[in-house]
């Protein structure tokens, strides 16, 4: 498999259908409207190439689709099933690039492909400040106590008693981030007016890097937890990361304290976070959990001071046309010869969720 782009070759003239034969489309027509908008404002790349079946398709059918179309590049998005190996391993197999619309590439394209020299992009970083912006929100409305806020209202005036809502501020306070990657780092940026004192915690992430961001190193998640006021959980969800976050990083966050949690709900202990919060030693404002998508019976639920936000962090609908704009030019950067931008290496590929 070759490492590197070729460009569209041929005349001028030809060059528009020949690169459309190197594309295959795999996505939704969901996916197409919310990413590229209307339809007469897309690419001829998007329009005049194949399109693939990508929803209740057998692995056989997918495999035999991937196969008729040949793509050279091959666009995705949620919906589509995961690549085949015996596909990918097959010497004649022409696919050298995967452009895929939004995040996680895991569970789509096998590591094996990257390691013979394919292609992966994502949406990058072009997200990473508007999840970091719903976890200020999250954090802010815990503080404040949101959840709160509609029985207190419809009391009568004389019975109200603003104490009671035992509303906090962001400044000053000792914020405790776990992880490191795009999302802690563009949150960093946003939690600098508020005078906060930062300490963080990501396994393998050297000390330097951390100070060098201003934040204070921690030996583990415990020491981490508490040291917070406030908690964000941001790390990604490996095979090693996964319950990183146990019943004793838990018991340790100071009482009063709110948990943010804009990673992923596998990394946490649920039971006793829920149990933490039942209690009321913390509040939580979360935007994922372990049992998505939540169900009336679901414990979270049940807590009647949590905030949930149903895995909205990012984008915001505004912004995933950004995201279809990046993943266009990456094919035309491909198609000239040019390096995709947000490829993913082998080592953020591991890192990924």
């Amino acid at each position: 498999m070759s490492p590197s782009p070729t460009p569209a070759t041929g005349a001028p003239g030809d060059r528009a259908s020949a690169a459309t034969r190197r594309v295959a489309v795999a996505l939704t027509a969901r996916e197409i409207g919310l990413f590229f908008g209307a339809e007469d404002a897309r690419s001829t790349l998007l329009t005049e190439s194949p399109h693939l079946e990508c929803v209740n398709v057998s692995a056989a059918s997918w495999q035999a689709a991937l196969e008729r179309a040949a793509p050279r590049i091959l666009v995705t998005g949620w919906k589509t099933p995961p690549l085949p190996e015996r596909w990918l391993m097959d010497e004649a197999c022409p696919l050298r690039y995967v452009c895929h619309l939004t995040g996680s590439v895991r569970s789509l394209v096998p590591r094996l492909f990257l390691e013979r020299g394919g292609m992966v992009s994502n949406w990058g970083e072009r997200v990473s400040a508007q999840v970091a912006e719903h976890a200020l929100l999250l954090a802010l409305a815990g503080l404040r106590n949101l959840a709160g806020w509609r029985p207190f209202i419809h009391r009568p005036p004389e019975e109200r008693r603003i104490e009671e809502l035992a509303t906090k501020t962001l400044f000053g306070r000792r914020v405790a981030i776990h992880g490191f990657g795009s999302v802690a780092r563009a949150l960093v940026l946003l939690l600098r007016p508020f005078g906060v004192i930062l300490h963080g915690y990501s396994a393998g992430v050297p000390d330097a890097l951390l100070r060098e961001a201003g934040l204070h190193p921690c030996a583990s998640v415990e020491e981490l937890f508490g040291l917070g006021e406030v908690v964000f959980e941001c790390e990604s969800l490996t095979p090693a990361s996964a319950g990183s976050v146990s019943a004793r990083a838990i018991a340790a966050i100071p009482p009063g304290a709110v948990f943010v949690n804009v990673g992923r709900g596998g990394l946490v202990d649920q039971e006793a976070l829920v149990a933490a919060a039942r209690q009321g030693r913390i509040r939580l404002a979360l935007d994922v959990a372990a049992d998505e998508p939540l169900t009336p019976d679901s414990a979270l639920c049940a807590l009647p001071d949590a905030l949930l936000s149903p895995h909205i962090g990012g984008p915001t609908v505004d912004r995933y046309g950004d995201c279809g704009a990046l993943a266009l030019a990456n094919v035309e950067r491909f198609l000239r010869g040019e390096p995709p931008e947000a490829l993913l290496s082998l080592a953020a590929y591991d890192r990924a969720t």
